[in-house]
């Protein structure tokens, strides 16, 4: 009966991912409570800011290519010629998009200072983020590769690895330079980390190929690619300013305390809503790429919530009833009215994931009207409803409005995906 589970190809990548989540929470707990301690909740609200502009950046120059690299990679991972094409072509993409934003990024560090922390003193920030920014898409470049070829053991090692050097790197510039620290950490961390990937010969072997730029680069490839693109500079662009814009409302109407409140809580939810788009990535969209049938789909997704749902299901009940201690373990006594909003974040967070397993079906297909259409309607819905929600409700209100804005895109998901598969999907293979 054990061998029957254990050779379950999702328990297999369930337990993979496990491992990794683990080794990201210990490694967020170490960042969570040195910054808490030394940071506290204002500190978190500008360290939000970078974070959500960082994501912005990188949804250009290489998270950007997460969904359509993981699916050409799988589709052709035994085609060692496209394989070749594929891999030069991501590399080259990342690496030209990441020089022509870095440009821009020094040019206007001083402009992006003070809108994001209110003070040009931290244009250095922006500098060294300009000058890291090539090597800091390889190193997302190598994690979406590696899960595309379904390298799971490799994938393990490396990111268990990133967490270590996250981990240590965090403690240390926090511990001695505070908010500099911080963020320097967001930039530094993922440079440590590519570096060391490369100490893995499967890595190094990679990079050999992909750098032959002038025998492998396709423009059809391209082409092809910058469907998956466009879709995620679209999402990062409207999830980036949505949050921006949140944080500085609630900083406008209530305080900056708050707004490092709403951060903290969104920082918990990372902690384990990681594991779930991790494992979206790392299981869920590879099958989707490689299904062609409607009854095929039906199949995956009926064996992906049969596990998913419970486990969701009891790990919000167990943090629900140790919400006190969460907070004091992972933050500090400063945060303890965090506990009044667990319930809300927990509902927003549960239809979140099933609305966004639902989802990868767009990313899987190129349903890139669906897609568009569903992120809009998430991240506009939340930002209108928070400002409408937050003067009568103070920080209530946006947890009102993320539970109202999840409802509305787990619904506009639903009808895309039905609709989507009879035009996308065989009946029959």
């Amino acid at each position: 009966m054990l061998n029957k589970i254990f050779s379950n190809f999702f328990v297999k990548v369930f337990s993979y991912n496990g491992i990794v989540v683990i080794g990201r929470l210990l490694a967020s707990f170490t960042v969570s409570k040195v910054s808490a301690i030394f940071l506290g909740p204002s500190g978190y609200a500008l360290v939000g800011n970078l974070k959500n502009a960082f994501q912005g950046i990188l949804g250009v120059t290489s998270t950007g290519f997460q969904s359509g690299v993981i699916k050409y990679v799988a589709e052709n991972k035994s085609n060692k010629q496209v394989l070749k094409t594929v891999l030069s072509t991501v590399t080259f993409l990342a690496v030209i998009l990441s020089l022509f934003v870095s440009v821009f990024l020094f040019l206007l560090s001083e402009n992006l200072s003070v809108y994001l922390f209110k003070d040009k003193l931290f244009s250095h920030v922006f500098k060294w983020l300009a000058f890291l920014l090539p090597v800091i898409s390889l190193n997302f470049l190598t994690v979406y590769i590696i899960n595309g070829l379904e390298r799971f053991k490799l994938y393990t090692i490396i990111l268990t690895l990133a967490n270590v050097v996250n981990a240590l790197i965090s403690f240390v510039l926090i511990y001695y330079y505070k908010l500099n620290g911080a963020f320097y950490a967001s930039i530094f961390v993922p440079v440590f980390s590519f570096f060391g990937s490369l100490l893995f010969k499967d890595v190094r072997r990679i990079y050999y190929e992909a750098f032959n730029w002038k025998k492998h680069v396709s423009v059809l490839f391209i082409k092809s690619i910058s469907a998956y693109l466009f879709m995620a500079i679209y999402s990062s662009a409207l999830m980036s300013i949505s949050y921006l814009l949140i944080r500085n409302n609630i900083i406008q109407v209530l305080n900056v305390f708050d707004a490092g409140l709403w951060e903290a809580m969104n920082k918990i939810s990372m902690f384990y809503m990681v594991f779930f788009t991790s494992l979206f990535t790392l299981y869920l969209l590879p099958k989707l790429v490689l299904n062609r049938t409607l009854r095929g789909y039906n199949k995956i997704m009926k064996t992906y919530f049969k596990y998913l749902i419970p486990f969701i299901i009891t790990l919000f009940i167990i943090l629900y009833a140790f919400r006190e201690f969460v907070i004091e373990f992972i933050l500090t006594d400063k945060f303890k009215t965090l506990k009044l909003f667990f319930s809300y974040q927990f509902v927003g967070d549960f239809i979140k994931v099933m609305a966004f397993s639902l989802a990868y079906q767009f990313h899987a297909k190129k349903m890139l009207v669906y897609y568009f259409v569903s992120d809009f309607i998430l991240y506009t819905s939340y930002y209108l409803i928070s400002v409408y929600l937050i003067p009568s409700y103070s920080l209530y209100g946006v947890f009102y409005a993320y539970v109202i804005s999840v409802i509305l895109y787990f619904l506009a998901v639903l009808i895309s995906v039905y609709r989507g598969n009879n035009k996308f999907l065989k009946k029959h293979a």
